[in-house]
């Protein structure tokens, strides 16, 4: 049987991303949300890939609709989830949502700011009037500290694979290309391209979206961030007024 590439190299970067604890990631997002809205009813997370962090949150938040953009992703989680086939810019919605999430800095892998502010239009549109956004973000430091600590190579249940890692300073562009070789000697490879956007630009066009920023922590953590930060969580809210 074939394998389906996007399943292999999926696999692959699931376990060069072990470090990270689903359980303690779904808490802290479980915590953001009985912080801010804790009588949320209608929830959504967007690029949820596997649904490894559903498989968790799934048990706390009721009527959780998971969105992903690839079908092969959607396929491996539980049949017993709503799943939607969608683009974040495109969200075929017409019933709002109380909290809607991302994770796994999901928003850095739209291409530009067009596309950024098509994204913050459309969560704009399905997020009720109290409801919370929030999300995860790559910033600049982030790259430039781990774009070479990132190359590497390793085997994995049979599978030989290479991540190389690198940083486009000038353009803001993060790619991680990796290559798998199965063990008939055929060789698959997926570029992962993601776009380093500049703090401020994130209050602006939610601004323009009309939403506004709440609070940004550093990620898994409720302490401030700020422009030199890592990685940021997002916290926005509609601007009713």
């Amino acid at each position: 049987m074939k394998k389906d590439p996007y399943k292999v190299v999926s696999l692959i970067y699931n376990h060069l991303m072990r470090t990270i604890t689903y359980h303690d990631w779904a808490k802290y997002i479980s915590d953001l949300q009985t912080f801010y809205f804790a009588k949320a009813e209608t929830y959504l997370e967007i690029a949820a890939g596997s649904g490894k962090l559903a498989s968790y949150l799934s048990k706390i938040f009721p009527n959780l609709v998971l969105l992903d953009l690839s079908k092969s992703m959607l396929l491996l989680i539980d049949e017993n989830e709503k799943c939607v086939c969608a683009d974040m810019t495109s969200l075929p919605f017409k019933s709002k949502f109380n909290f809607i999430f991302s994770t796994f800095d999901s928003i850095n892998y739209l291409e530009n700011k067009y596309e950024l502010q098509k994204y913050f239009n459309e969560i704009s549109r399905i997020l009720s009037n109290d409801g919370v956004f929030t999300f995860d973000a790559s910033l600049e430091k982030n790259s430039i500290k781990n774009a070479k600590r990132l190359n590497r190579k390793g085997k994995y249940r049979g599978l030989l694979y290479k991540q190389i890692s690198n940083y486009d300073i000038d353009k803001k562009v993060h790619k991680n290309r990796f290559k798998v070789k199965l063990g008939n000697g055929e060789i698959i490879e997926e570029v992962h391209t993601q776009k380093i956007y500049d703090f401020e630009l994130y209050f602006e066009l939610a601004e323009n979206s009309g939403l506004y920023v709440v609070d940004c922590f550093e990620s898994f953590t409720f302490e401030d961030a700020n422009s030199e930060s890592e990685r940021i969580q997002f916290i926005m809210k509609k601007n009713n007024a």
